[in-house]
């Protein structure tokens, strides 16, 4: 178990996606560009098995912006996007509602 303190250095905020594309030479990888008001990062996520990254374009989600950068196929990923996960692996997109503005504080 984790103490709440520790939830909290977690930088969650709400991210507009912009565009998406598959990663070339991956099934799984998907290149997001995201807008956070104060900027824009690159998010890569391994959903593409599941999801076609054309339905993500234009959705508010919720992402991790204060992990470390990790590079997957070539691509630095700049943060992590949230979902949900049934036990057998299926994925659910976590959107957020349109009246809420992008960089939004999550907790």
């Amino acid at each position: 178990m984790f103490d709440v303190e520790e939830f909290w250095k977690f930088d969650l905020r709400v991210g507009k996606v912009l565009a998406a594309e598959r990663v070339s030479g991956s099934k799984k990888l998907i290149k997001l560009d995201v807008d956070f008001g104060s900027e824009r990062r690159t998010i890569v996520t391994g959903i593409a098995d599941q999801v076609d990254p054309e339905i993500l374009v234009g959705k508010k989600m919720v992402f991790v912006l204060n992990l470390k950068p990790k590079r997957m196929m070539g691509v630095e990923s700049q943060g992590m996007l949230l979902l949900a996960e049934e036990d057998g692996g299926r994925i659910h997109l976590i959107e957020v509602p349109d009246e809420v503005p992008v960089g939004t504080k999550v907790w």
